[in-house]
């Protein structure tokens, strides 16, 4: 470290005169004044705190019944002391009692309370930390329990606060950091800014501008660091911008002095007893950063609305924007998205001379694909599943590590998203057993979803509850299926002209998908000849395998041909203004779940064969690897074959061990017919899962009826008891600035108050306020709603999470109603959500 002379030592006292000025502004301090009593309370004056280091006031005393009221604290006896600071710093001042928990109060000469504190020193002890300049003060000692606690002792210690100057490190010039470490203990000086949380100082000099990056880092602590200008002030502050919990701010500075304060997030009795540090001051070359790697996320792509509980893509790009590959350090790039109870990540991706190179940019699909971004097999979008309706977020990042293990790296974006607590949609028309219905799935501002279903004969009319619930679902596939249904991503890729061959769909369930696989199946190995040639003993031929996978998928394109027209015909219908009847919309979701898990995996399998056989290395061509790792992937779901041997048997299929040693002679002859059938089969066995989160999202009520004809009905089961429902009244207050809180109290006198609680002064009348969730045991029960009326009451109502709205008996709050007392409702019970098993139990209820 350069020696400090004359000129750095006045740096410091001017940085450490800056401080203390901002503490003493913030005490508001108008010069001396005498010491005033407190009614019924001796002062006991401690004299006078000198100018040096190891200055010092002490005493010691007992908490007793005799003695006086302390003037702040009901049921507290206290201890008043008096002392003078002949010169201003930083005063630091210790209540420690080993029986009581002690609590300290700092008063101007006339009573006025500057600071107070409760456990700001070791354990219960109390401390209070501060720049104060000349003059005298008043110190109340006293306790959080009161006086049933009993006796107890205390000593009081004033002193000034040691270790607040700051250290100068000396210049910083390239090619030489200027580093620095230390301890955060309880005998810490306080942070200027968060006097509770320990803090070291650090000056350094800048003698040209240029690119900085200061870095603290700890591995018990939580670093948080402020860079502070000398002549501008605060410059930036930070968390956590470095490798994990460590502090980092990067920022180009011009020349001059700055401090440095080094604290922690944590203040003294919430972090270990010592914390050490390191800290780390560089002067970046702007040159050689802009010729290394720069990887960074440079799109993020996600539903602007989804639905709580339904898994939703979350696609991105990422890139090296930099002027060098990742490979030149040997690293490695980590792909990660974070939300609300959210958090999965990709595992770390190698870079290469093929991976990380400077100038390409990696999408996961066609919404974050760039003019010169290209696929990558390790690259792939998220699928996240938000939990609560209302605004929220994700964040997907991205970490560079290098062969060391270091962190070299981080960049990420945030998405803001809205979430559901239903599928929303306009109103549409849809027919059921021949009525016409309107059916309208309608989203307010905090997420929660209102579905309406009326007759467009009579509007008002009652809709029975099967008739409501077969409504619901035929508006769900025209709106979520039939709207854009070409453009979606499972069928976007099939060819809608050529031969056609009609197709019949039983359901969308998964044994009627599997069953029709089946039959494809059979088919398709009957008609090659491989069998003969398996029971003629000879090698099986890859070729011939090929040409089964171009005939499955030649056939696969036929169909959906065919279901293409339909489609077409049945959407410019609808455009017309005719509405989609029930038997229409469950021929639909069948069709379209036959395209996307039967024929879309064919056609794949099909391109790959075409694409191998067109290639000069065959199937160990680069791009044809590529496919396979992508059909691979979706081929790992548990024996995807004994749902397949299963539907054989049952249909009576004979030689059924030798169609299975066929099947495993085939694997091996080539193993990307294996890949296309456990790929087949594991999309088909989604299809139960995928119906009931699409009836799930719809939250219909009745949904018996349509499960059946999915065949996904468990008879057998039975039927999980409803929890008892919650009984409550809503409470509110008015405050003195107009606007009402709202809480519930519960039957055991229990009270809960949301976040989000208060309705304002200026709301205006007619107009429903939702809160946010009301939580009993960590489920979200519901939320309040209220409303201003034009005659100067407010209405009460409740928003349960299963849907219903309630309206209690007594729900009005009187015009002038008091300020600062708690009015209740008239009692209410409110359905509570199954538990998770239950729910998992019945997944299309909705409930």
């Amino acid at each position: 470290m350069a020696p400090v002379g004359p000129g750095v030592r006045a740096l410091a006292a001017v940085a450490v005169a800056a401080a203390l000025a901002g503490g003493l502004l913030a005490l508001g301090w108008a010069g001396s004044a005498s010491a005033q009593q407190g009614p019924d309370c001796e002062v006991n004056d401690l004299g006078t705190l000198g100018a040096g280091a190891d200055a010092e006031l002490t005493a010691a005393g007992r908490w007793s019944d005799g003695d006086c009221d302390s003037r702040f604290r009901t049921g507290s006896g206290a201890h008043t002391y008096s002392f003078e600071v002949a010169g201003g710093g930083r005063i630091r001042i210790d209540l420690v009692s080993a029986e009581a928990d002690s609590f300290l109060y700092l008063l101007a000469p006339g009573g006025r309370r500057l600071a107070d504190n409760d456990d700001g020193g070791a354990g219960l002890d109390a401390r209070i930390e501060r720049g104060l300049g000349p003059g005298l003060y008043i110190v109340e000692a006293t306790t959080t329990g009161g006086r049933e606690r009993g006796p107890a002792d205390f000593s009081l210690r004033i002193g000034r606060a040691t270790g607040c100057d700051p250290v100068h490190l000396g210049y910083l010039r390239p090619g030489v950091d200027l580093t620095a470490s230390g301890s955060w203990t309880l005998d810490t000086c306080g942070s200027q800014f968060v006097v509770e949380h320990p803090a070291h100082r650090y000056l350094f000099e800048l003698p040209q501008g240029g690119h900085v990056r200061v870095d603290l880092m700890s591995e018990d602590g939580d670093p948080v660091m402020s860079l502070i200008s000398i002549s501008d002030g605060l410059i930036s502050a930070n968390d956590d911008g470095g490798e994990r919990r460590n502090s980092r701010i990067e920022r180009y500075l011009q020349p001059g002095t700055y401090l440095v304060e080094a604290t922690t997030y944590l203040e003294r009795d919430y972090q270990p007893l010592r914390a050490d540090f390191d800290l780390v001051i560089h002067l970046v070359d702007e040159k050689a950063a802009q010729e290394s790697f720069l990887l960074k996320i440079e799109d993020v792509h996600a539903a602007e609305r989804l639905v709580a509980g339904q898994p939703s893509p979350i696609h991105y790009r990422v890139g090296n924007l930099g002027g060098g590959g990742l490979a030149d350090v040997g690293g490695d790039a980590f792909i990660y998205v974070v939300g609300p109870r959210v958090y999965e990540y990709l595992r770390p991706i190698a870079a290469s001379e093929e991976r990380w190179e400077a100038g390409v940019s990696y999408h996961t699909g066609g919404q974050t694909a760039s003019a010169t971004s290209v696929a990558l097999g390790e690259v792939t979008p998220f699928e996240i599943t938000l939990g609560r309706p209302g605004p929220t977020w994700v964040f997907v990042g991205v970490v560079t590590y290098d062969r060391a293990g270091r962190e070299r790296g981080f960049h990420g974006q945030w998405q803001n998203l809205m979430v559901l607590s239903a599928t929303a949609f306009d109103e549409v028309a849809v027919s059921v057993d021949g009525t016409e219905y309107l059916v309208e799935a309608a989203a307010d501002a905090d997420g929660l979803v209102t579905t309406t279903v009326s007759a467009v004969a009579d509007a008002a009319a009652r809709v029975d509850a099967s008739v409501r619930a077969r409504a619901i679902y035929a508006a769900g596939v025209r709106t979520q299926v039939l709207d854009g249904i070409f453009e979606r991503p499972e069928v976007a890729e099939l060819a809608v002209t050529g031969p056609s061959a009609p197709v019949g769909v039983e359901s969308p369930s998964s044994s009627a998908l599997l069953e029709q696989l089946a039959d494809r199946y059979t088919d398709a190995i009957g008609a090659s000849g491989l069998p003969g040639a398996l029971s003629a003993q000879e090698a099986l031929s890859p070729t011939a395998i090929e040409d089964l996978l171009l005939g499955l998928a030649r056939s696969a394109s036929a169909q959906y041909v065919s279901l293409a027209a339909s489609w077409s015909a049945l959407e410019e219908r609808v455009e017309d203004g005719e509405s989609l009847s029930f038997a229409e919309a469950f021929a639909l979701h069948s069709e379209f779940a036959y395209a996307e898990r039967v024929i879309a995996p064919a056609a794949e399998a099909g391109e790959i064969a075409a694409a191998a056989r067109a290639a000069d290395s065959r199937w160990q061509d680069d791009g044809v690897q590529e496919m396979l790792a992508a059909l691979e992937r979706r081929a790992s779901c548990d024996d995807p074959g004994e749902a397949l041997l299963a539907v054989l048997e049952e249909r009576g299929v004979t030689d059924l061990d030798e169609l299975v040693r066929l099947d495993a002679e085939m694997r091996v002859a080539l193993p990307a017919y294996g890949l296309a059938r456990d790929a087949a089969l594991c999309t088909v066995a989604g299809a139960d899962g995928d119906n009931s989160l699409f009836l799930e999202g719809l939250k219909i009520d009745d949904s018996d009826e349509i499960l059946r004809l999915f065949g996904q009905e468990e008879p057998e089961a039975e039927p999980a008891a409803p929890p008892p429902p919650q009984r409550l009244r809503i409470v509110a207050r008015l405050h003195e600035d107009g606007r009402i809180e709202h809480g519930v109290e519960l039957a055991d006198g229990g009270q809960i108050l949301p976040s989000k609680r208060y309705l304002s002064s200026g709301a205006a009348p007619g107009t429903w306020r939702i809160s946010s969730d009301v939580e009993v045991d960590g489920d979200a029960i519901g939320r309040i709603r209220s409303r201003r009326l034009d005659d100067g009451r407010v209405e009460l109502g409740f928003a349960g999470a299963t849907g219903e709205t309630i309206a209690p008996d007594i729900r009005y709050l009187p015009a002038d109603m008091p300020v600062g007392i708690w009015l209740r409702s008239a009692e209410i019970e409110v359905a509570r959500q199954p538990a998770p098993e239950q729910r998992a139990a019945s997944p299309a209820t909705g409930q």
